[in-house]
């Protein structure tokens, strides 16, 4: 008997000094493991209390509502972590559902994704690619054994840790992610290519630059656009679109990871919701946006989502102000750095995109056209030279295997 006691009192105590800690950021993605691209197992809500299992570089491991997975670190409040059982508030928030089923979050986004298409062209088919996977974590880990072979990750990736221009919070809310997928779903009305080996390879290029930026615990997606001419489109969600004319032009995969790296920065700096900032002369309007942008944002109608999803569609396929390329470009090619790729790929794809002024190319909306990169190619070169030239033999560009996967 003394010894059943023990052991429940010993159990008492392990449980007592397990760390918990208190859920700060909306829309928190809880996966099945530590990264963007491990399965979904749903949404954690803010102020949810959790139980931390065990950390690793940037991803917590947890407990929630009896279920365990992986949250990024930047969605805790580090001043909020603490032993379980000192607040008295602690019983009571656990007795709240703290946990969105993955299912209830595919049906909401879908659902307004649908209602969105009802009176514009869009693509319905595109409503299945909601966390959807292109690759498995074993491919990706695979692909990350091949990439840094020979070299050391960490090492590479803090060449370059001070971004002064980069966006201190680029959170995707509930309601970014919502109008970022039927704005996607409209893009994607454009028409897709599905070969599922360029599709696999582009996404882990893709993940791997999105790894070195602060939205590393976000699922992008990338899918290429059945256009001849050189196009590209950052939704806000993180979904984006490379045409098969822009893939044309690039030559390896350092170049490839540049390009992506620009339409991440996008994404990153939330370009698309300040230009439409700058070009909403209402005033209902601007508030309505301010309010999108708060941390604990007001409840709006499906008909002021859709209002809103339409203006960040014509801001996502409209040619961006030069001072939002400049920015993109120079974290762009920081994001490809970091990840061990050489960052002169994006100054050598604007430099052929120069020379092509054959009104077959040409697009005039797109931000990848010989009318569009005005001083862009003297700016970048001039900043890859002044601030990403430490280590530079740790650099790659891997022609062999992008020819493999493209060609």
């Amino acid at each position: 008997m003394k010894k059943i006691i023990s052991l429940v009192l010993l159990f008492a105590l392990i449980s007592f000094a397990q760390e918990r800690a208190v859920i700060r950021q909306e829309n928190t993605q809880f996966r099945q493991g530590p990264g963007s691209y491990y399965p979904l197992i749903g949404i954690l809500v803010k102020e949810a209390i959790v139980t931390i299992l065990s950390e690793t570089s940037g991803w917590v491991k947890i407990r929630a509502e009896s279920r365990e997975g992986w949250i990024s670190k930047n969605a805790l409040s580090q001043r909020d972590r603490e032993n379980s059982g000192i607040r008295d508030n602690s019983l009571i928030q656990s007795s709240r559902p703290m946990l969105i089923s993955k299912a209830s979050v595919s049906g909401a986004v879908k659902g307004f994704a649908q209602t969105y298409l009802q009176d514009r062209d869009g693509d319905l088919n595109f409503l299945d690619q909601w966390d959807s996977q292109f690759f498995t974590p074993a491919e990706y880990r695979q692909f990350l054994s091949e990439t840094y072979r020979g070299r050391d990750r960490e090492k590479i990736g803090r060449r370059y840790r001070r971004i002064k221009i980069e966006n201190p919070d680029p959170a995707i809310n509930s309601y970014l992610e919502k109008m970022g997928f039927a704005v996607a779903a409209q893009i994607a009305g454009q028409g897709l290519e599905h070969d599922v080996k360029k599709l696999k390879y582009v996404n882990m290029v893709g993940n791997l630059v999105v790894e070195n930026t602060p939205l590393y615990y976000h699922s992008f997606k990338f899918y290429i656009l059945a256009d001849s001419r050189p196009v590209a489109y950052a939704a806000p969600n993180g979904m984006i679109f490379v045409s098969r004319g822009l893939l044309d032009i690039i030559r390896n995969e350092a170049e490839l990871a540049c390009v992506l790296g620009h339409e991440i920065s996008h994404v990153v700096q939330q370009h698309g919701y300040a230009e439409i900032m700058k070009r909403s002369t209402q005033i209902a309007a601007e508030d309505a946006f301010e309010e999108l942008a708060a941390e604990s944002p007001a409840e709006f109608s499906d008909s002021e989502l859709e209002q809103m999803a339409f203006q960040m569609f014509e801001a996502a396929t409209s040619r961006r102000q030069t001072a939002y390329e400049l920015e993109a470009d120079m974290l762009g090619v920081i994001y490809a750095y970091k990840a061990g790729y050489d960052p002169s790929g994006l100054p050598a794809v604007l430099n052929r995109i120069r020379t092509m002024t054959d009104r077959d190319f040409w697009h005039p909306e797109s931000n990848w056209q010989y009318d569009s990169i005005e001083g862009r190619v003297d700016h970048v070169n001039a900043f890859i030279t002044d601030k990403l030239t430490k280590k530079s033999q740790w650099n790659v560009t891997n022609s062999s295997r992008f020819a493999n996967y493209m060609r």
